[in-house]
């Protein structure tokens, strides 16, 4: 995985670009996959331009990234690429920030960050380009992607796009018999090397002869020293017609000169320029005069001789020398002293330095109250607070969060908890309501029924009060003590029938209101539903007015949170600051006073501990009571003494 990171102004232009038709490939369906802002593109890009704009000092407060992968890595899910976009921007540590992970493509992602977090504070990018390396390789290794190590050489630099079109349009390119030229280079330069190997320079420059490579050998006119090669080819030119020469370094980096002088084992090839102070130091030898307090005259004419051509090749613009300042350098004053000495002057006295600075005592008000520690305690203090210090650290993230969530929430970026938990029952009870439905049509059933075995049993009550009448009395009523009979025994019939359609109709009304109670949480579904449907407008306007009261209750108190969280970050830095000093001027001062501190310390602290109590000597023994018959000892009797063991 490659992440190309570039920096910006704004988020609009480049949210305008990822939802673009774009400059070198057809944007597809672009989509937000991941981020912590939410809206559409143009809401997203006006919010982290928003926060951005909180430093209008920064001139690019935008940082964007590309994060690209292989044709071998397949084509990811958005869900795992929102994965694989989320954990690196946290290993950036910008997740702070607003951010957003656009996709308009198979093979990467764009990822558009304000360098300004939520609160107004400026989140570093320093060696971002290394950073992004380092959690590259993590996400890698945990997502089972292909390395981007393993993936490009590291031999030396690639061919890119405009020398790749170059060599196409001569003829050359990866695909043809003839590759580009700087990989040709690398291929014939390694070739000669090899058949070179320990033969020295003048072995491998005939063999490049041989090859048609043209080189040059980089070699210093004042020192003679070898630095490497540059190597072109035959028909490799530039715009300009111009011939294109390359450094070694540039074609392989095992083709440095630090790496093939060793292949080679040689000496140059070409003789050096000779150096024209030797002359005259082989002069000033000649005439010098034995064993003598220091060199002569002339040696110390030749040595300035020397110096002031040294100055000349340099560039160095002699100064008085009355002006120079006194030289650190030993060879520098050891010059001065015999040049005075020679000009028989008074040689320049060796300054004394100045003593140091005292170091107070462990007890000093300065290093109080760390100086009694001992170093084996300050390490813990050092280690006790740094745990504080994340703590607080991680209170104060927390708390920042929270001053986010409220801001969201009264600014309508997020939807409140209130209104949300509308939505959601609302969403509960559509969804119950197919039990619902079940259970209400199972009740009218049920009612139904009831209202067929009231209807039969007043048809049976009747049939069976006229068994016992006439038959003539029946005869009028154009009936029969058989029919009446037949009646009542229907009658009774259809009470049982009806009364067991209203009691199984009942039994799945009731699992069906049970099913929809379990499913929504409410008591009763039927009137919760029926009361969002007929007053929803209401109701919602009623949880927005609540949200809004919720939301700006969270960001005031995640403000006092986060302030308070601020002034103990402070406090602890500063403690944690004044114990590494101390433990910095332990490792600083002398030896003898670093121990004699050591024992002082020790001494002090076991002069604290509280003292053992011997037996026989506490308060259960105390005056007010009278020791056990085992431990009474009678008292000396004078003149005699005691019994001799």
């Amino acid at each position: 995985m490659i992440a190309n990171i570039t920096k910006g102004r704004k988020a609009v232009g480049a949210i305008l670009y990822d939802f673009g038709p774009g400059r070198r490939d057809e944007h597809v369906n672009p989509r937000i996959v991941a981020g912590n802002v939410t809206g559409t593109p143009m809401q997203v890009a006006r919010a982290i331009d928003h926060t951005a704009r909180q430093r209008p000092e920064i001139k690019t407060p935008i940082w964007r990234t590309s994060l690209s992968l292989p044709d071998e890595d397949g084509v990811l899910p958005d869900a795992q690429w929102a994965e694989i976009a989320t954990a690196f921007v946290a290993d950036m540590g910008f997740d702070g920030a607003p951010w957003v992970a656009v996709r308009h493509g198979d093979d990467h992602v764009h990822l558009t960050v304000s360098r300004v977090d939520w609160s107004g504070q400026l989140l570093t990018d320093r060696w971002d380009y290394r950073r992004a390396r380092q959690a590259a390789d993590r996400l890698e290794e945990e997502h089972g992607l292909v390395p981007a190590r393993e993936r490009f050489r590291a031999e030396g630099p690639q061919v890119r796009n405009n020398e790749l079109e170059a060599a196409r349009r001569r003829g050359r390119a990866h695909d043809t018999a003839l590759p580009p030229e700087r990989e040709e280079l690398r291929r014939i330069v390694r070739e000669v090397r090899d058949a070179s190997r320990g033969l020295g320079r003048a072995a491998f420059e005939s063999g490049l002869e041989d090859a048609g490579v043209s080189f040059r050998a980089n070699v210093a006119p004042s020192t003679g020293r070898m630095s490497g090669y540059s190597f072109t080819l035959a028909g490799w030119t530039d715009g300009d017609d111009a011939q294109v020469w390359v450094a070694a370094s540039k074609v392989a980096k095992d083709l440095r000169w630090a790496d093939l002088g060793k292949v080679l084992g040689d000496g140059p090839a070409t003789p050096t320029v000779p150096d024209p102070r030797a002359e005259l130091v082989a002069a000033a030898r000649a005439t010098s005069t034995g064993l003598q307090d220091g060199p002569t005259r002339e040696e110390l004419a030749a040595a300035a001789e020397i110096l002031r051509r040294g100055q000349a090749e340099r560039g160095v613009v002699p100064v008085p020398e009355q002006q120079v300042a006194r030289s650190t350098d030993p060879a520098a004053a050891q010059l001065a002293y015999w040049r005075a000495v020679a000009a028989g002057q008074k040689p320049p006295v060796e300054e004394v330095p100045a003593a140091p600075a005292p170091i107070p005592a462990w007890t000093d008000k300065v290093r109080r109250p760390h100086g009694k520690l001992s170093n084996d305690g300050l390490a813990a203090a050092i280690k006790r607070r740094e745990k504080e210090l994340a703590d607080l650290t991680r209170s104060k993230a927390l708390a920042e969060k929270e001053i986010r969530t409220g801001d969201a929430i009264v600014t309508g970026q997020v939807t409140g908890p209130y209104v949300q938990e509308l939505h959601q029952l609302l969403a509960r009870l559509e969804k119950a309501e197919p039990h619902i439905t079940t259970a209400e049509t199972a009740m009218r059933a049920a009612l139904a029924a009831d209202e067929a075995a009231d209807a039969a049993r007043k048809v049976w009550r009747e049939a069976d009060g006229r068994k016992d009448m006439s038959r003539w009395a029946l005869w009028r009523m154009d009936t029969s003590r058989s029919q009446e009979e037949t009646r009542a025994k229907k009658a009774s019939e259809t009470i049982h029938e009806s009364v067991d359609v209203a009691a199984q109709s009942r039994t799945e009304a009731s699992t069906a209101f049970d099913l929809a109670r379990k499913e929504t949480g409410v008591p009763d579904p039927v009137g919760e539903l029926s009361r969002l449907r007929t007053g929803w407008s209401e109701l919602v306007g009623e949880a927005h007015g609540r949200d809004q009261v919720h939301g700006k209750a969270q960001r005031h108190n995640g403000r006092a949170s986060a302030e308070r969280a601020t002034a103990s970050i402070a406090k602890v830095e500063k403690r944690v600051e004044e114990l590494r000093q101390e433990q910095a001027l332990r490792k600083e001062m002398p030896k003898g006073q670093r121990e004699a501190e050591g024992r002082a310390r020790s001494a002090a602290a076991r002069a604290a501990l509280p003292k053992s109590r011997k037996a026989g000597t506490g308060k259960r023994y105390g005056a007010q009571y009278e020791r056990p018959a085992h431990l009474r000892q009678p008292p000396p009797t004078p003149g005699i003494q005691g019994p001799t063991l």
